[in-house]
């Protein structure tokens, strides 16, 4: 594989942007300076995954090495991986800290695929994204375009127990997968429930929800389980595994 780790990178289009999320362009910079892509060997084009964290961002010491590996396994599948960092862009260890709601990850999605849209080995019809949690809601509040902002070009969708009550509902073809958690105290499923009541369309939505799991039970890191202040963390072999399979499954190639 190939490793691109893209420091200080800012693209400036010579053209009004596709779907331009923000018009910020020192928060574009700042994005783009802590991107950290990966490609399988070649040419490619590639199929791309984006990978949108937690609210604990991508580097804390519990959950590097979780995100790491499944980046690592994305690209042995031939995905181009893109991490989108939010939190270290905003220079913030957490989405608390920074006081950063699930709408800005959003904005910085849209910022990252028209970033992959614009590289020569990415596939352009088969940009897809992982979001967990908080990068969950983010994730599904970009199947909903703020008005004014036409859809962004996505193939599919994958959400890790989403923060579903910070997200809206949506009326999409973009096939969605939702693996949840049945004793998620952090994020409880049943915001999801709720949520996917409202839709207008349910045809392209996808739930599967683990028995006995927690919130992060894919994040080996949880084990075993951590109360926290705000519920609990643990990690569930069985149920990471399945999940593992779904999701890999579903992405588009």
């Amino acid at each position: 594989m190939t490793r691109l780790i893209l420091i200080a990178l800012f693209i400036v289009f010579s053209s009004a942007p596709l779907f331009a999320a923000d018009d910020n362009a020192d928060h574009v910079k700042a994005l783009s300076t802590h991107y950290f892509l990966e490609k399988p060997n070649g040419d490619g084009p590639f199929p791309a995954v984006i990978m949108v964290p937690g609210c604990g961002g991508f580097d804390t010491e519990n959950r590097k090495e979780h995100y790491d590996g499944v980046q690592s396994r994305l690209v042995a599948l031939g995905f181009v991986t893109l991490r989108v960092n939010s939190l270290a862009a905003r220079n913030a260890t957490n989405c608390r800290q920074a006081m950063l709601f699930p709408s800005e990850g959003t904005g910085d999605i849209y910022i990252s695929v028209e970033y992959l849209m614009q590289l020569p080995f990415v596939k352009k019809e088969a940009i897809n994204i992982i979001g967990w949690s908080w990068g969950g809601a983010a994730t599904l509040l970009a199947l909903s375009p703020p008005e004014g902002q036409i859809s962004i070009p996505l193939a599919a969708v994958v959400t890790y127990y989403p923060a579903c009550k910070w997200a809206g509902k949506w009326d999409s073809d973009v096939p969605v997968l939702v693996l949840g958690a049945s004793l998620d105290n952090i994020a409880p499923f049943n915001q999801c429930e709720a949520l996917f009541n409202a839709l207008p369309n349910r045809a392209k939505l996808s739930v599967r929800v683990y028995e006995g799991a927690h919130h992060v039970f894919d994040n080996p890191a949880f084990q075993p389980e951590v109360q926290s202040a705000f519920g609990t963390k643990g990690y569930n072999e069985a149920a990471a595994k399945s999940a593992w399979i779904e999701a890999t499954k579903f992405l588009k190639r």
